[in-house]
């Protein structure tokens, strides 16, 4: 008999030989295909245990035309909006036995337009990214292409391209009639300076018809852009009594702002955030804000994903999950 290989260098035929049957029908076995007895199933899955086997993903995707293997692409991964949804994706992946990559665009089109074809020399069998402003048409080039792909927080239909997104728009207005209901009467937004999204904008802007005068300074979407944009609002609009941010970041750059031009929070200024990040609930006073189901949104990405992958004629409409209010101290 020929010498076992050790754990690491160990192959179908090591496996097959200590168990007396075919390499066949250890890889079917491997592959979780039919053709074989339980109890030849159990004695193979033995000797696969004990004798540290593990398969080439790499020769297994040359068979079967698929790496296993899937990416999650953010514009950055210090968001602290990703990594619950990261957490999302990366459970259903596993469930789904994939194996998940993790890149950054530094929300730059021409890094996304290098990771991107990084991603697809390296085989990825799917893809789900937070696409850059501006990248639409390359976007769904890539998908064209057969890359299938799920888009995060963006509303395109293409063959081979899911949408998957929250409520932005309801979430936007649900925000602001809070402000409205709390007997504020001169509500500003602190917006993103990215030109696409403006659907936050919108809610915001639908929701004051007929109560108020919309008052929008856009900015980065960063805690440091909040405190600009604020300072920016009460140096043109020193009556402003709310103040309904694009992102928590923003909120929270807000609060500091606010707080240092004297203002207090709520009352002089009620504050409401978007997305519900870990850090809401502990600064002070804490923030109220429209909460985003990022574990469930990750999830929904990989199981479209996932179908998508089975079956590139599968075209849904867009996928659109519920956002809710979380009322604290800030509103």
């Amino acid at each position: 008999m020929a010498q076992l290989g050790t754990p690491g260098n160990t192959t179908l035929r090591d496996v097959a030989e200590q168990v007396g049957v075919s390499i066949r029908t250890v890889s079917r076995v491997v592959n979780n295909e039919t053709g074989f007895s339980e109890a030849t199933r159990s004695r193979v899955l033995d000797a696969v245990e004990s004798l540290g086997y593990r398969p080439n993903l790499l020769a297994r995707g040359l068979i079967k035309g698929r790496s296993g293997t899937v990416a999650l692409v953010a514009t950055e991964l210090t968001d602290p909006f990703f990594p619950e949804l990261a957490e999302g994706v990366q459970n259903a992946a596993n469930e789904l036995g994939l194996t998940l990559l993790v890149a950054s665009t530094a929300n730059n089109a021409a890094r996304q337009a290098t990771v991107l074809e990084s991603l697809r020399s390296h085989a990825v069998d799917g893809l789900i990214l937070f696409p850059t402003a501006g990248t639409e048409r390359d976007v769904v080039a890539v998908a064209a292409s057969g890359l299938p792909t799920v888009a995060i927080d963006a509303r395109w239909k293409a063959p081979g391209l899911v949408s998957v997104t929250s409520d932005i728009y309801d979430g936007a207005r649900i925000a602001t009639r809070h402000l409205v209901d709390g007997g504020r009467t001169c509500i500003a937004m602190i917006s993103s300076v990215f030109s696409e999204q403006r659907t936050r904008e919108a809610g915001y802007v639908d929701e004051l018809t007929g109560v108020g005068h919309p008052i929008i300074e856009r900015v980065d979407v960063t805690a440091a852009g909040g405190i600009t944009a604020v300072e920016a609002l009460l140096a043109r609009h020193p009556n402003i009594d709310a103040i309904f941010a694009y992102n928590d970041l923003m909120a929270v750059g807000a609060l500091k702002a606010l707080r240092d031009a004297g203002r207090s929070v709520p009352g002089d200024v009620a504050v409401v955030g978007f997305d519900n990040i870990g850090l809401s609930e502990f600064v002070t006073p804490a923030l109220t804000t429209i909460r985003i189901d990022r574990e469930r949104l990750g999830r929904e990405a990989i199981n479209q994903l996932s179908t998508l992958m089975d079956n590139q004629a599968y075209s849904p409409e867009l996928v659109e999950l519920p956002v809710s209010l979380v009322v604290r101290e800030s509103a």
